[in-house]
């Protein structure tokens, strides 16, 4: 890592991590609020402008690079400073209360951080996803209880029964049943990007209320960070190497990677 002069905190040699964001505009209302992450410049502050998603190297401003804990393992940084700060944001930003019960939609990349998270915080979790196989693990990560989202009996077992819902999943949700397993009041929190078709008169009816969450600011991503490493919050990943780059994305894309996959350069010193 090269450090330009007037860069403070970090210096050549540290062992650092950059997220999706590399960058902020500085002028608009939401820099100036701090909450970089809502950039009106947002599609221009990624670290694959202008490098590529691939770059060999970038250049970032340093509100953005963050030191890594010491004994964090890089490939373990990788996944949280995407996937896990996503969820924290979201989780910090609506959990109020550890007596909150939080129920989290999919169990993937998203959500088996997601319930490591929201387990952490103390909050009673349920995890709710389409493929049963997922169960012990789920419970594994963290989760109270274990719905199979397909199996209607046991999505009414969970109505009314959750403050808070964070969707990780993308498609095949029957939105109708998942709001029913909020309680009055409750909100919905969409991380990934579904379609969304719904009755309006549940919505209205239980005033409840549906928003979306998107990373987070450099001051998120550090917490993030401290917050995993001191709770042993822990991605599962698959290690590939650089060159099997096409592999690992059909992979992504047939719904096959077992948590994330984490590509590695050959040179790249990676714990095992």
């Amino acid at each position: 890592m090269e450090t330009a002069s007037a860069v403070v905190g970090l210096k050549r040699g540290d062992r650092v991590g950059i997220g999706w964001q590399g960058r902020s505009c500085g002028k608009c209302e939401w820099c100036l609020k701090g909450e970089t992450q809502l950039c009106m410049e947002i599609e221009k502050t990624t670290v694959m402008v202008p490098y590529g998603g691939f770059s060999s190297s970038v250049v970032a401003d340093h509100r953005f690079v963050h030191p890594l804990p010491p004994t964090m393992p890089s490939q373990v940084a990788a996944a949280l400073m995407c996937a896990g700060v996503t969820v924290y944001s979201a989780l910090r930003t609506y959990v109020t209360s550890p007596e909150l019960k939080v129920a989290i939609l999919g169990v993937g990349g998203l959500g088996h951080l997601a319930i490591q998270f929201a387990h952490a915080f103390g909050c009673e979790v349920t995890a709710i996803s389409s493929s049963p196989a997922k169960k012990e693990q789920a419970l594994g990560f963290g989760a109270d209880r274990f719905i199979n989202s397909l199996d209607r009996d046991s999505m009414r077992q969970v109505n009314y029964g959750h403050d808070l819902l964070i969707c990780t999943a993308n498609d095949g949700i029957n939105w109708e049943a998942q709001l029913m397993a909020l309680k009055k009041r409750g909100r919905l929190v969409l991380l990934g990007f579904p379609d969304i078709k719904l009755n309006s008169t549940d919505l209205v009816a239980h005033e409840l209320s549906i928003t979306g969450s998107l990373i987070g600011n450099p001051t998120m991503m550090r917490a993030m960070l401290s917050f995993a490493q001191e709770h042993g919050i822990t991605p599962v990943v698959e290690l590939m190497p650089m060159s099997q780059v096409n592999e690992a994305i059909q992979k992504v894309k047939e719904n096959k990677a077992r948590y994330r996959i984490v590509l590695v350069n050959e040179t790249a010193d990676i714990e095992a």
